[in-house]
């Protein structure tokens, strides 16, 4: 594909070879031949050669849309949102995503190609190889115009995991500083992919890879705790309305806290045993206060006076920035052999146990992930396993081409396994995990298109449906595009009481009766067209 900054730099150079047969004097010719120094010579940082992909340049003669595959639709969760699989190049499914998705997105991981220079990142058509001396601007390239778009998806306080090896870890930590600041920098967490097996390794053995962390907007960002487990919380087995405690001992083995607590029949505690003074775990005035407030307690056990306090749950504990123990490459490589009975289906899967950990980050248990760099479709398993650990209502977006049927054979069969507890050939995986799911294709429409506002209106229905996280069925939710088709429905309301939503274009003229009649669901009107930007560039808005 042509280097576009090289295409500038030589015009730049033909316009100073110009000048200087209009400036021949010396002071003019060093001046000139400085700038044309600065132009050759080589940059670092930020600074590098931009590269155009085939997906630019189908974009500039076609509007890319989503074209529903309603065949490979799944619904085993009646009544709940849906979650969407989206295939295709995912610079195309980010750009219609910013109109769906814009500032409301939790989390995005990603696990782009870590162009390693062994046919694992494709540029254009050809795979970028490690003696391309562009290998890393195009990378770069690639890489700055998705992340632009991410930044753009995600809510104030969402959270970006992106992972990376060596290879372009420092490129990468640079582009993320510039799109989303230094400012929201969080962490570089460094995670253990493999344990052992060096011997193949001439210097070091590399035993790990990296997950950059960033935030959208760190300041509003709350503090990050992950969940102990059952396990750890199973101490806790008594209860106020303050939440989960366990009374522990109030003396401490080290520390200065020493003063006397007067027991209730006089007793003073005081030293131990030992005629040591006694160091307790709070300040004097700390203790009183909670003795007052319940929070401590002064009682005999077996004929001695001890003193508790309540220890109460904690909220959870700081992730650590080295992960030893949530699974290895080899790990994701036997969740994918037991799903598809076959080894090696997939190159170095991601764990589920390290999805189920970065998603944690954020608390909460309704949320929307997305992924679009989906690869083999963990992003997808780890929601949906969390959602039935602990009764969440995350939902996932994938993104993922169709190169060698990947998103067909991998992706799809992967997250309809899960989801059905059944293997392609029928098979048994496990008892399901309910869940819905809807699959999109990218498709284009040219930007030639005699009708071209008529042929976008086709694919209205998809956007909606991708926004809203729901299935136009006209029985639950209706679209309305049409006067026509708002005499319709008010003449056999009736015959709808399962409506929840309509969706009204906002072209329609609703009568009085009809304003009064459609009150009692939910109204949307559908914005002015999601592809407004391309119809006023078409010329066909004003």
């Amino acid at each position: 594909m042509e280097n576009l900054s090289k295409v500038r730099r030589d015009k730049m150079i033909q316009f100073l070879e110009t000048l200087k047969e209009q400036h021949s004097d010396d002071e003019s010719l060093i001046a000139i031949n400085q700038i044309e120094k600065e132009l050759v010579s080589k940059r670092y940082g930020l600074v590098w050669e931009e590269h155009e992909e085939n997906v630019d340049v189908m974009m500039r003669d076609n509007i890319p849309v989503f074209t529903e595959v309603p065949e490979r639709e799944i619904t085993e969760a009646p009544g709940e949102r849906y979650n969407f699989l989206l295939e295709g190049d995912n610079l195309h499914s980010l750009h219609l995503l910013e109109k769906t998705h814009k500032g409301k997105i939790d989390v995005i991981y990603i696990d782009p190609p870590y162009n390693t220079g062994n046919k694992d990142f494709k540029y254009g058509d050809a795979f970028v190889d490690i003696n391309d001396g562009y290998k890393h601007s195009k990378w770069i390239s690639f890489m700055e115009k998705r992340i632009s778009i991410a930044k753009n998806l995600l809510l104030e306080d969402g959270i970006i995991f992106v992972s990376i090896d060596d290879n372009e870890q420092a490129q990468l930590r640079l582009i993320l500083d510039s799109i989303l600041g230094e400012q929201n920098f969080i962490s570089q967490l460094i995670w253990q992919k493999k344990k052992g097996g060096g011997n193949d390794s001439r210097h070091v053995a590399t035993e790990h890879e990296y997950v950059l962390v960033y935030a959208k907007n760190k300041e509003v960002l709350e503090n990050i705790f992950i969940d102990y487990g059952e396990d750890y919380i199973s101490r806790y087995k008594e209860k106020d309305y303050k939440g989960r405690y366990f009374w522990d001992t109030f003396k401490r083995k080290s520390g200065k806290q020493y003063y006397p607590i007067i027991c209730p029949d006089g007793t003073i505690l005081e030293k131990d045993e030992n005629g040591e003074p006694i160091s307790w775990l709070r300040s004097e005035k700390r203790f009183l206060s909670d003795l007052d407030e319940g929070e401590a307690r002064i009682i005999k056990i077996n004929g001695k006076w001890t003193v508790h306090f309540k220890q109460r749950q904690p909220k959870g504990y700081k992730p650590r920035s080295i992960m030893l123990d949530y699974g290895t490459t080899s790990n994701g490589a036997t969740e994918v052999k037991n799903i598809f009975k076959k080894t090696n289906y997939f190159n170095n899967p991601k764990p589920l146990e390290l999805l189920k950990f970065l998603l944690q980050f954020k608390d909460k248990k309704e949320i929307i992930v997305l992924d679009f760099f989906a690869g083999s479709g963990t992003t997808a398993q780890a929601v949906l396993e969390l959602n039935k650990k602990d009764g969440g209502n995350r939902k996932f977006i994938l993104c993922t081409n169709n190169e060698n049927n990947i998103c067909e054979d991998v992706t799809y069969q992967r997250v309809k396994t899960v989801i059905t507890g059944k293997r392609k050939d029928g098979s048994e995986y496990s008892e399901g995990i309910p869940a819905n799911l809807k699959y999109y294709r990218t498709d284009f429409v040219s930007k030639d298109e005699e009708y071209l506002a008529d042929a976008l209106l086709e694919h209205i229905v998809e956007m909606i449906q991708l926004e809203q996280g729901i299935k136009i069925d006209d029985n639950q939710y209706v679209l309305i595009m049409s006067d026509e088709e708002a005499d319709i429905l008010e003449e056999h309301w009736k015959e709808h009481s399962e409506i929840k939503a309509l969706y009204i274009s906002q072209d329609v003229l609703l009568t009085t009766k009809q304003e009064a009649l459609f009150e009692t669901v939910d109204v949307h009107i559908i914005p002015d067209c999601y592809f407004n930007f391309e119809l006023r560039e078409a010329g066909e808005l004003w």
